[in-house]
């Protein structure tokens, strides 16, 4: 089986990519969409992992199902921006995962300086794993078969990730969702929808997976107050 097809079969939807809401107007204004480290010009960088200690600077980080809530919480701690300081997830189509080159990594993709980073992506299988050398728990009996053992899983696509390729956006509350359409109108992308799910944006969703349940979000339909 490829790739997308073993995410499929255990029920994937969608990989996730979160950033700034400040990064959007870059990434829905052109159709390259979400660009890696080493494409970003410089004049324009904002990048949320400026380490990189991967050191996959030509790919771009993506999660499956679940964003990794737990970089998150520590990228919005560590944001020193007073102005632009809400953020916002990306939902991506797997079939990217036909038409893009594309690594994985079982658990965080940074963990002893990229070592657990495997470049045959149709052995992605693995993250779904009951016991994995990288992570110190178990996979939970209940857990949700959608969503790999280590919640900090990662797949990296290479060069970017196309504007087509983001079907969906999910924010913390109503106020983000407006904010978020107005620029979604703007573009005349519509089609995108939107969703609130704050604990998609926190890292309560984690416990509720491993106990066979999915958190709660939200859709927004703008178009009936128009």
């Amino acid at each position: 089986m490829t790739a997308y097809e073993i995410l499929i079969d255990r029920g994937v939807t969608r990989l996730c990519h979160f950033t700034k809401f400040q990064s959007l107007t870059h990434i829905l204004s052109s159709d390259y969409g979400v660009s890696s480290s080493s494409l970003i010009r410089q004049d324009m960088k904002n990048v949320t992992d400026k380490e990189r200690y991967d050191g996959e600077l030509n790919y771009v980080c993506c999660s499956v199902q679940y964003p990794n809530s737990w970089f998150l919480k520590k990228a919005m701690q560590n944001n020193r921006d007073s102005i632009f300081i809400d953020w916002v997830v990306m939902y991506i189509k797997p079939t990217i995962l036909k038409y893009r080159n594309a690594k994985f990594c079982p658990c965080n993709a940074s963990k002893n300086y990229g070592r657990y980073i495997e470049d045959n992506i149709d052995k992605i299988g693995m993250i779904f794993n009951e016991n994995l050398s990288t992570f110190k728990y178990s996979r939970s009996r209940n857990m949700l078969s959608c969503c790999p053992t280590d919640g900090q899983a990662e797949i990296l696509i290479e060069k970017n990730i196309p504007r087509d390729y983001i079907y969906a956006i999910a924010v913390g509350n109503m106020d983000m969702a407006g904010r978020v359409y107005g620029l979604l109108k703007l573009y005349g992308l519509e089609n995108i929808d939107i969703y609130v799910a704050p604990k998609v944006l926190s890292n309560e969703w984690s416990e509720m997976a491993r106990n066979g349940k999915k958190p709660l979000e939200t859709f927004c339909d703008f178009s009936k107050e128009e």
